[in-house]
């Protein structure tokens, strides 16, 4: 007779502290692939493998548990870029690039792009989650990217402008471009990788910022 192997054990049986962190990664997939009007805490729960109850522990509602994930998906890439600029020592050229290199990334392998898409398309009918997401990420990562630009500014390597548009154009650009890199590369009979739409948004961003020569060189 052939011994029976015992099935593995559900993933609630897991140890409790385990937990939010399954469901918040469940979260993402979920608003990501659905959006936040249509995903379902059910859906939520499924694909971390609990209870709908065991999410109501953790999270007593959609919105809170969209909040916490932001937090915890997207918020820490900023502030590891926070942390770049205070153990930076060298040229602030050098600084913005790895920030955009690191922010591109984050969005096309941390599977941030479909987040943007929600954010984008969605949030403007949830004008609390708006103003959470505004505060929080849009807005703490242009204070971020203008405190680079103005260090550079100080240093002389970038030239100074009263509009300061690059701060907040230059996180627009890596949005807009991480979504079409996701969602319409396959239509695109000019597809380019996304290594070389990276190269393109760092050669734009520094044709915007760096000083230049008398003669324009």
């Amino acid at each position: 007779m052939i011994p029976q192997s015992n099935p593995p054990a559900p993933r609630w049986q897991r140890r409790p502290e385990a937990r939010p962190e399954e469901i918040l990664d469940a979260a993402q997939e979920i608003f990501g692939e659905y959006g936040f009007a249509r995903a379902k805490l059910d859906d939520v729960a499924q694909r971390a493998g609990v209870s709908k109850g065991t999410v109501y522990l953790y999270f007593d509602s959609k919105e809170a548990l969209f909040r916490e994930m932001v937090r915890a998906k997207i918020v820490p890439m900023i502030e590891q870029g926070e942390a770049l600029v205070e153990q930076h020592e060298g040229p602030y050229r050098d600084l913005l690039v790895t920030l955009v290199r690191t922010m591109f990334d984050r969005m096309q392998r941390g599977g941030l792009g479909r987040i943007a898409r929600l954010v984008t398309s969605e949030l403007t009918s949830f004008p609390e989650l708006g103003r959470f997401y505004f505060d929080e990420v849009i807005l703490r990562a242009r204070r971020l990217l203008e405190l680079v630009l103005d260090r550079g500014i100080a240093s002389g390597e970038f030239r100074p402008v009263a509009h300061r548009f690059a701060a907040r154009g230059l996180p627009l650009l890596l949005v807009q471009t991480s979504l079409s890199q996701c969602f319409y590369r396959e239509f695109d009979p000019q597809a380019l990788s996304d290594e070389a739409a990276l190269e393109g948004i760092i050669e734009l961003c520094l044709e915007g910022v760096l000083t230049r020569s008398p003669m324009g060189d």
